[in-house]
């Protein structure tokens, strides 16, 4: 039973350790841009999608 007990210790800890530090793009600060390069050089001060292939923009 206490082998048990430790073992779902061990894979919550894991869990939280490997996804504590993750954050998302869309919550930093920076210049955003299309992945695509669909209008070639342009950028954006705030995230969004890009209006011409809708896909989201990415910092850069």
């Amino acid at each position: 039973m206490k082998s048990r007990k430790l073992i779902y210790l061990m894979l919550s800890l894991t869990f939280l350790i490997s996804c504590g530090g993750q954050t998302s793009d869309q919550n930093k600060p920076g210049i955003y841009k299309c992945p695509m390069e669909c209008e070639g050089e342009k950028t954006y001060a705030e995230p969004g999608k890009c209006p011409v292939c809708e896909m989201d923009l990415q910092v850069q």
